[in-house]
């Protein structure tokens, strides 16, 4: 006998999607050292009070590199969350050590409404959202979340945090500026994002 039960068609289907941030291009998209623009640094979630004593920054250039990779990611972050509400999950980075520039960086994104991430051609008010940075349509939800990630690597932005002093082997309050390296349309190419894992309704 039928239970009467039936599966609402309008409950939350999160999206899981995989983004990779590709950092090797150190010549130009992200350097290891700052050539004068605040661009050093990378993308990286990791402050210098993640690594062990024997590990930190040795240098004032090298703790600072981290910084801005820090405030990088930061506005990766801001940028998904101002899409809507999103849990970021299960990082993958490679970076040798706390004076090292990342290489890479992996991380999951979940929406539990993914269906409402403004795809191009869709109105958001009175503005109805164009392409990507690089001039792309937006059709799925991966590519909206590629240009948001873009953006944040893009974005230049100054912000007061805390900086390894090696001198005095402590942290100190500092002003840090992190800009790009590149154009934003590049950085596009620099992401990937594909979608790992939905639920399905039964």
């Amino acid at each position: 006998m039928s239970s009467g039960f039936q599966q609402d068609l309008d409950q939350l289907q999160p999206g899981f999607y995989r983004v990779t941030i590709t950092m090797t291009d150190t010549t130009t998209a992200f350097p290891t050292t700052d050539t004068g623009n605040h661009n050093d640094g990378g993308c990286t979630p990791n402050t210098w009070d993640y690594f062990t004593t024997g590990s930190l920054p040795s240098t004032a250039a090298t703790a600072l590199s981290r910084a801005r990779g820090n405030l990088r990611f930061k506005q990766v972050v801001n940028q998904l969350t101002g899409l809507g509400d999103c849990q970021i999950m299960d990082f993958t980075i490679t970076e040798a050590n706390a004076d090292a520039q990342a290489t890479s960086l992996l991380f999951t994104v979940k929406y539990d409404r993914d269906t409402f991430l403004p795809l191009t051609g869709t109105k958001q008010g009175a503005v109805t959202v164009g392409n990507d940075a690089a001039g792309n349509p937006m059709d799925t939800p991966a590519k909206v979340i590629r240009n948001a990630v873009a953006a944040g690597l893009y974005n230049g932005t100054t912000e007061s945090m805390r900086v390894y002093d090696p001198t005095n082997a402590q942290g100190t309050q500092q002003y840090v500026t992190a800009n790009s390296g590149t154009s934003n349309s590049a950085l596009v190419g620099l992401v990937a994002v594909t979608q790992i894992s939905g639920t399905t309704l039964v």
